[in-house]
């Protein structure tokens, strides 16, 4: 140990001589320590965070798979009833779902979003509440007899004012009260990951907080998640194994309700949190910490040679050191202790860098309905702990190569004097291979950022099948308020009326989703006339919105064929759709679908008519390939919650106190929520494309600032080393054009040299990013045109200036130059 302290105050006094190479050290080892940290909280927040309750590794999420419609994470309650009373291999199954309520507190109504959960939720988490108790065994058993609540620290705080009372006393839930029971730990935010949730109600509400009778007891209806802790000794195989066995027992007794060939899988929940995404997030985690992957390579290459220019300054140092009796060990390791210094300091500043990009990142969040986690990028242990190794280690990858080259110095050369200078062609061999790896490393950064930036760019111009433009989102749901079917459908109907009457409104209507949300509805089988089901077939799903007339007028979605909804399209009516081109391709290729009719479900006795066509557009992802879907009226379908889209000739957001005031003309007591225009809504789907061009742009930038640093300082370093020669050569003729050539060259051949292998990794690398990207090929032209110039350029530079400053020697100087 005291050794090891001796050797640190040495290496300070060491660092402090060469302040500048010390600081453009820890920069680079900053910038690309930082980079890291920053990225790895964002992965380790998606997929390596767990739920913050006790055991979280025993925790598991099942999912049922069908041969027709794949995996789904999405069931019944009448079948979880069933796995849970079945299965052996869980100390407890969960049911859960979110769940939206209107609250009213002193006088102000908003929305707010939490989950109805089984009884057993806080149980098989093994969590307490912070103040009352959670839900008892019978709270959780008849369909809207227990109207009690748990609410969150969060909304105990910010809307019930902190009462240290609260337990006992009740609040007003869609216009019922509910008796608070317990307030949640202040670190829980629900078992939704990424969402705060502000309040939990037992399972047993379900169907009057969401206006749907008899839903608990629909097999057919797939609405809830699953999630279950693990009896200690079981697998996830085993477990797996068991509910398939359950499933198929399921399969023969309700043949009508379930696919034959349904089977269970038992994933853990950090896997199981993100569904069908999950893949996608494993994916684009692995490309982003490549990335940064590299640019901590650049770092740690531009600092060794950093350091090799420094130790070469040392050599009489070092000479000296070894001709009295000190061991190469001991030199290495003194070294070695001096690029520990610069990786800590470079760590400690990357923490700060980290710490500011993760607050970038949380920034490219789009606004959702509901409450993100405020802190869900931030840096927690496991960032920090990655921070610190990533720290140490680079110090050793950095300073092992330099430390044993400059340890073994030709000792009797050495104390005479001689500088090295005439066994600089050995002497450039490791200085070199560096620069070349820091200019292979910078292409393939530079192309992924390339490819990145023009996939957002594609991503932005792409057709939604809509105009965002000019249009404001409000939603309402009056059923939430105690409203029935007849009354929601009257009131939205006025509301569309009162909204398109406003001066600088356009259109108006109401649908039940907005396109390119976070959400979606589904209906199947789909059935067109004189089709049968397959025997055990789950058959085709598809996608469908329930909408008010006008709404193709409103978002100006072009009607290709037939008409829009209208007065004719009333309850007790003809049931008729609108479709989209591709699902009347899909159903009646070479037909026309107008006056056609499908069946959801083999039994359904009366068929809904096809009355108009319209173009197909994008409905959950800007990328997605064109797939089917059909539109309802709301006349003849429960409107339940919808959104009112206005477009208008002015600002959008001007509206809103008009709206607001109209609203409250109706019903006071209805909230307005999730307030935005369409251009803010488009956020959604472009987040992560705008996240990752944002950030590959950085690292790009940040990968060529250090290439051209790396470069520079091995260009600057040979010339001072070359100052002799230069001399010589231009005492004796040579011209600065000549000068300045042979330095040039020398440093674009490391540069070409680099860029060629750059170019051959990127090709192959390139094909692995194809996948999440929009609209670009592996093998985009364009960016393997323009980056490899660009990088060219920027080395051909980075050459020029200590090539001209060498063109500026004074032979006579330079011949007395030691």
């Amino acid at each position: 140990m005291h050794t090891f302290i001796r050797d640190l105050k040495y290496g300070i006094r060491m660092l402090a001589k060469a302040p500048g190479i010390s600081a453009v050290a820890v920069l680079a080892l900053a910038l690309g320590i930082g980079a890291n940290a920053a990225i790895f909280s964002g992965v380790s927040a998606f997929l390596f965070r767990p739920l913050p309750v006790p055991q979280p590794d025993q925790l598991v999420r099942p999912f049922e798979t069908t041969d027709d419609r794949g995996n789904t994470d999405s069931f019944s309650y009448a079948d979880f009833v069933d796995y849970r009373e079945q299965s052996t291999s869980f100390e407890g199954l969960v049911a859960e779902d979110m769940a939206q309520a209107a609250i009213s507190t002193q006088n102000q109504n908003d929305v707010i979003w939490g989950q109805v959960v089984s009884g057993n939720y806080f149980e098989v988490l093994r969590l307490r509440p912070a103040q009352g108790r959670s839900f008892a065994p019978d709270e959780d058993q008849t369909s809207g007899a227990k109207p009690v609540v748990v609410v969150s620290h969060s909304l105990w705080q910010r809307r019930l004012g902190s009462d240290p009372n609260i337990i006992g006393k009740t609040i007003d839930l869609n216009n019922r009260p509910y008796t608070v029971i317990g307030v949640a730990p202040e670190f829980f935010k629900g078992t939704k990951f990424g969402l705060s949730m502000d309040f939990w109600m037992p399972i047993a509400m379900a169907e009057e907080l969401r206006r749907e009778p008899g839903l608990l007891k629909e097999r057919g209806s797939h609405w809830m998640n699953v999630f279950g802790r693990l009896k200690p000794g079981v697998s996830r195989a085993q477990a797996g194994a068991e509910l398939s066995t359950i499933a198929q027992r399921l399969n023969q007794t309700y043949p009508t309700d379930r696919a034959a060939s349904t089977r269970a899988e038992v994933k853990t929940e950090i896997d199981g949190r993100w569904g069908d995404a999950t893949a996608i997030m494993k994916s684009g985690s692995a490309i982003a910490m490549a990335i940064v992957g590299l640019i901590l390579l650049i770092a740690c290459a531009n600092v060794a040679n950093l350091l090799l220019a420094r130790a070469a300054a040392r050599r009489k140092e070092i000479g000296v050191r070894l001709a009295l009796g000190a061991s190469r060990a001991r030199l290495i390791r003194q070294l070695l202790t001096e690029s520990l210094l610069l990786s800590v300091l470079g760590g400690g500043f990357g923490l700060l860098l980290g710490y500011w990009v993760t607050g970038l990142m949380q920034g490219f969040v789009p606004a959702l309905p509901y409450n993100m986690v405020n802190d869900f990028f931030a840096l927690d242990t496991r960032a920090l702990i990655f921070t610190l190794v990533v720290s140490l280690a680079t110090g050793f990858v950095f300073g092992l190569a330099p430390a044993w080259h400059a340890s073994n110095p030709e000792i009797v050369p050495v104390l005479k004097g001689d500088t090295g200078e005439g066994q600089k062609r050995a002497r450039f061999t490791m200085r070199n291979s560096l620069v070349v790896a820091q200019v292979t490393l910078s292409l393939i950064v530079l192309v992924c950022g390339g490819l990145f930036i023009k996939s957002f760019r594609n991503a932005q111009k792409m057709d939604p099948g809509f105009n965002p433009q000019g249009v404001l989102l409000i939603s309402l749901n009056p059923e939430l308020i105690g409203y029935d079917e007849e009354q929601t459908r009257n009131f939205f109907t006025q509301i569309v009326e009162r909204a398109g009457s406003l001066p600088g409104v356009q259109a108006a209507s109401v649908g039940r989703l907005v396109p390119l949300s976070d959400s979606s509805n589904s209906n199947g089988p789909i059935l067109k006339e004189g089709e049968q089901l397959a025997p055990g077939s789950a058959g085709r799903n598809i996608m469908n919105n329930v909408v008010s007339p006008g709404h193709f007028k409103t978002l100006q979605i072009p009607l290709l064929a037939g008409r829009d909804f209208d007065e004719r399209d009333r309850k007790g009516a003809q049931r008729v759709i609108i479709v989209n081109e591709r699902m009347a391709q899909m159903l009646w290729p070479g037909e026309s679908a107008i006056g056609k009719h499908i069946f959801i479900g083999s039994n359904s006795p009366n068929g809904l008519e096809v009355v108009g066509i319209v173009k197909t557009g994008k409905y959950r992802a800007l990328a997605e390939d064109p797939r089917p879907y059909y539109y309802s009226p709301m006349a003849q379908r429960g409107p339940a919650g919808m959104t009112l889209m206005v477009r208008t000739t002015g600002d959008p957001r001007s509206l809103v106190g008009a709206i607001r005031s109209q609203v409250g003309a109706i019903d006071r007591r209805i909230p307005l929520f999730a307030v935005k225009t369409m251009t803010e809504h488009m956020s959604w789907p472009l987040w992560a494309p705008n996240m990752a061009a944002t950030l590959s742009l950085a690292f790009a930038l940040v990968a060529l600032l250090l290439s051209a640093v790396g470069l520079y300082s091995v260009m600057a370093y040979v010339v001072s080393q070359r100052t002799r020669e230069v001399g010589i050569r231009m005492a004796l003729g040579a011209k600065r054009g000549d000068v300045l050539k042979m330095i040039t060259s020398q440093g674009m051949k490391l540069a070409v040299i680099g860029i060629a292998i750059g170019f051959a990794m990127s090709l192959a690398l390139s094909r692995v990013l194809s996948s999440v990207l929009i609209g670009v090929g592996a093998y985009d032209v364009t960016i393997f045109i323009v980056v490899p110039l660009l990088l060219a350029l920027v080395a051909f530079v980075a050459c020029l200036v200590p090539a001209r400053r060498a063109t500026k020697v004074d032979p006579l100087v330079a011949l007395r130059y030691e």
